[in-house]
């Protein structure tokens, strides 16, 4: 089946209240409900869906030199999708950063809605990796605003 995420940062400081009174309900330029979305498709087949949660994700991959690097981060809720080859794509979520979730069915498979909290920063690595910068590595955190500065 095809998977497709939706991921939105929501506003804290959206007026629901305002924004029935003043605009049928809507958000206005003033009064923006979602700060940023990504959505995406899991690349391939998916066979199984599945949601962890109170699980903990290994962050792996390399630093600049190639040494490669292994992180265990805690309290997160992964996004298990078994491919039909049998291979695997885990999306990791900070629990503490996840306002809601929701699954939509779709003709051709289904779309999950993860709505995260804007109370705290999310660092977001790469594509489906959403994790509270407090729980993120701080080596990493310090390579990773180099090259958002650069």
């Amino acid at each position: 089946m095809k998977v497709t995420i939706n991921v939105k940062l929501v506003n804290s400081k959206f007026n629901q209240a305002y924004a029935d009174k003043e605009n049928e309900g809507e958000e206005t330029e003033d009064n923006i409900k979602y700060l940023w979305e990504d959505e995406f498709e899991v690349q391939g087949n998916v066979a199984n869906f599945k949601v962890v949660n109170n699980t903990s994700y290994q962050l792996k991959g390399l630093y600049p030199d190639n040494d490669e690097f292994c992180f265990d981060i805690p309290d997160m809720t992964v996004l298990e999708c078994t491919m039909d080859n049998g291979s695997m794509t885990l999306l990791p979520f900070s629990k503490k950063a996840i306002n809601k979730t929701d699954k939509t069915d779709t003709k051709t498979g289904m779309t999950f809605f993860v709505q995260l909290k804007s109370i705290r920063d999310v660092v977001n690595p790469m594509t489906g990796v959403y994790i509270l910068k407090d729980d993120y590595p701080k080596e990493l955190l310090e390579l990773y605003n180099d090259e958002e500065e650069e």
